[in-house]
C-alpha cells in the first residue's frame, strides 16, 4: 500500500471522526430543543465546537430560546395582571352597586308596607347617596372607556400651538379650595415668561388635572403640594409634587399599572380606580412624551411629565 492509500484511508478517518462528532452534537441539539417545546425554557446549548457553523448555529438557537423565555415570562404576568384587572373591576363595581340596591330596597319597602318609618328628610339623603354613587360608577365606567380606547389607538390628538405655563396656573387654581381644606400649602415655581408647546389642550387638563388630585388624595399626611415648571433647549419638564407617605420602594415600577394602588384595601373611599395613572401615561405618551416617578417617604413623591418644545 502506497503513501497515497494511507493519505486517503487517514482522510477517511478524519471525515468519520467528524461525521459522528457532528452526529452527536446535532444530536444533542435536538434533545434540547425537545426539552424547550416541552416547557422547559431554562435550558440552552452548551457545547464547544470546532466547526464555525454550528457555533453559529448554537447561539441564534440560544438566542431564540431566550426570546421564547420573555414571551412565555411576559404572557404569565399579562395572564396574572388580566385575571386581577378583571377581580379588581367586578369588585369595584359589585361594591357601588350592592350599596344602591341596598338603599333602594330600604326605600321601597317603606313604600310597600305603606308605613312611614322613613322621613321625607331619610329617604332624600338616601336618595342623595345612590345618586352620588351612581356618579361614581359612571365616572369608573368613563375611565374603563377611556384606557379601552386608549388601547385600541381610537383617539386622535390635534395639536395646535398652547401656552402651558397658563394650563399649569389654571389647573393648579383649581384645586385652591382643596388644598386650602386639607392645610397643605402650594409652592409653585412658573417662569415669568410664557412657554408653550406643540400639544392638545384639553389632554393636557387631563394629565395634570389627574396628577393634582392623585397627589391631594393618596399625599397622605403632606404638609406641601407643588409645581414646578422648568425647560431646555429641547424639552419642558413639568414637575408635580408632595412630601406625603410616598411609594413603597418595591412598588414604585407598578404605579402606571392597570388599577394599582397602594391602598391594599378596595376601598373607594380611600382611593380612586387605579386608572388614573395609567390613563395619564398613556395620553402623556400619545402627545410623544414621557412620565416618570421618584419617592422618598415623607421627603417627596415627584412625577416628571416631560414633552418637546414647539
Amino acid at each position: 500500500m502506497n503513501g497515497l492509500n494511507y493519505i486517503f484511508i487517514v482522510i477517511i478517518l478524519i471525515l468519520i471522526v467528524i461525521i459522528v462528532s457532528s452526529y452527536k452534537k446535532l444530536n444533542y441539539i435536538g434533545i434540547i430543543l425537545d426539552e424547550v417545546l416541552d416547557g422547559n425554557y431554562n435550558q440552552r446549548i452548551r457545547q464547544q465546537n470546532h466547526i464555525k457553523i454550528l457555533n453559529i448555529l448554537n447561539i441564534k438557537i440560544n438566542r431564540l430560546i431566550e426570546k421564547l423565555q420573555k414571551v412565555n415570562d411576559d404572557n404569565k404576568k399579562s395572564e396574572q395582571s388580566r385575571k386581577k384587572m378583571i377581580s379588581n373591576i367586578s369588585h369595584d363595581l359589585r361594591t357601588p352597586l350592592t350599596s344602591m340596591l341596598g338603599y333602594l330596597e330600604l326605600i321601597l319597602d317603606d313604600r310597600n308596607l305603606q308605613i312611614n318609618t322613613l322621613s321625607e328628610m331619610k329617604k332624600e339623603e338616601y336618595i342623595r347617596i345612590i345618586y352620588n354613587k351612581g356618579n361614581n360608577l359612571y365616572d369608573l365606567m368613563e375611565e374603563f372607556f377611556q384606557i379601552s380606547k386608549l388601547d385600541s389607538n381610537d383617539i386622535r390628538l390635534e395639536t395646535r400651538k398652547v401656552n402651558i405655563s397658563e394650563i399649569v396656573r389654571e389647573n393648579i387654581i383649581s384645586f385652591f379650595n382643596e388644598i386650602q381644606n386639607l392645610n397643605i400649602e402650594p409652592k409653585i415655581n412658573i417662569p415669568e415668561e410664557d412657554i408653550y408647546v406643540l400639544s392638545n389642550e384639553k389632554v393636557l387638563n387631563r394629565i395634570f388635572g389627574n396628577l393634582i388630585n392623585n397627589a391631594l388624595k393618596h399625599g397622605t399626611k403632606a404638609t406641601i403640594i407643588g409645581i414646578n415648571l422648568r425647560y431646555d433647549q429641547k424639552n419642558i419638564f413639568i414637575d408635580i409634587y408632595d412630601n406625603g407617605v410616598g411609594i413603597p420602594e418595591n412598588e414604585i415600577n407598578y404605579v402606571f399599572d392597570r388599577l394599582y394602588t397602594v391602598e391594599k384595601s378596595r376601598n373607594l373611599k380611600v382611593k380612586g380606580s387605579g386608572l388614573g395613572l395609567t390613563i395619564v401615561k398613556k395620553l402623556v405618551e400619545a402627545l410623544g412624551g414621557e412620565i416618570s416617578v421618584y419617592s422618598v417617604p415623607f421627603e417627596k413623591t415627584v412625577f416628571t411629565v416631560t414633552l418637546t418644545r414647539s
